[in-house]
């Protein structure tokens, strides 16, 4: 009977050692923070204590910081009420506010508050900016990780004095946290890809591949910088309220599908089917 109480008290000390840790809480920061925040990079969410999304997002925070907890990423949260000036110096409108910080680069978390989408967040944030391919396995591996999403790819050389290279990557940089910029050299693209210029930018979506084409052939920063937001989503995305605005912000029409969640399949099939050919006229929600 000794033996089994025993027993029953060592799982149970395990079982709760166990639950501490998967469900260990992200610690707070104050106003001393600004001194460190430049060093290394950090994930801080903003918060207010009345606010009730923001203790919705607690223990889904939480899950976060445990994933992250051997990566090269903090994960803290501060008192946005509390420590106004802080809140204030980075631009937190409303809570809960979530932000990736690498050093001077200030990243906005603009999607749904779950742990899948803040990690994509934090995967994509952290960079590197633009991140090249050098084979066509590594190229495969992009678009299978991407299959549903949009990600763009430079093609061309490596050469500190390409201004094709030079403006898309400027670009990477502000929209890293957004969605992925690859580069590679053409050799490793398809054979039948055929592209109208060299170097030139394509975007992946909708298992298709799409050309920017220079107005008058010259490539200035902000046609090459439209066109990238104006490619952001693909035709059938679905709409929420992290990226309603930012679609709104690509310059397409936006056609939007309200559907049941159980609506039978067939009929989002049939609307997935509809999409694509939509594609050069307006942007399907």
């Amino acid at each position: 009977m000794v033996s089994k109480m025993i027993i029953f008290a060592t799982v149970l000390v395990f079982c709760q050692s166990f639950s501490a840790v998967v469900f260990a809480v992200a610690p707070d920061v104050d106003e001393r923070f600004l001194n460190v925040y430049k060093e290394g990079k950090w994930l801080v969410e903003f918060y207010a204590p009345w606010c009730g999304h923001c203790k919705k997002l607690e223990p889904i925070y939480n899950k976060v910081s445990h994933v992250l907890r051997n990566s090269d990423v903090k994960v803290v949260k501060m008192d946005a009420t509390r420590f106004s000036h802080v809140s204030s110096l980075f631009e937190v409108r409303g809570f809960p506010t979530i932000k990736f910080l690498d050093g001077e680069k200030v990243y906005t978390f603009h999607g749904e508050r779950t742990e899948e989408d803040i990690l994509a967040f934090v995967n994509k944030a952290k960079g590197p900016s633009v991140r090249w391919l050098y084979s066509i396995g590594k190229l495969n591996e992009a678009k299978d990780a991407h299959k549903n999403e949009v990600f763009y790819l430079f093609v061309g050389d490596n050469d500190p004095s390409n201004d094709l290279l030079n403006k898309y990557s400027s670009i990477a940089e502000d929209k890293v946290s957004q969605t992925y910029f690859y580069a590679a050299n053409k050799r490793i693209l398809p054979e039948d890809l055929s592209l109208k210029s060299d170097p030139t930018v394509i975007v992946f979506k909708d298992n298709k591949v799409f050309e920017f084409e220079a107005p008058r052939g010259i490539a200035t920063m902000s046609s090459l910088q439209k066109w990238i937001n104006s490619e952001r989503y693909p035709a059938f995305p679905l709409i929420s309220g992290g990226n309603i605005n930012e679609m709104a912000d690509t310059g397409k029409l936006l056609v939007i599908f309200v559907i049941d969640q159980n609506y039978p399949e067939q009929k989002e099939d049939n609307l997935r089917f509809v999409a694509p050919l939509m594609h050069n006229k307006a942007q399907i929600l």
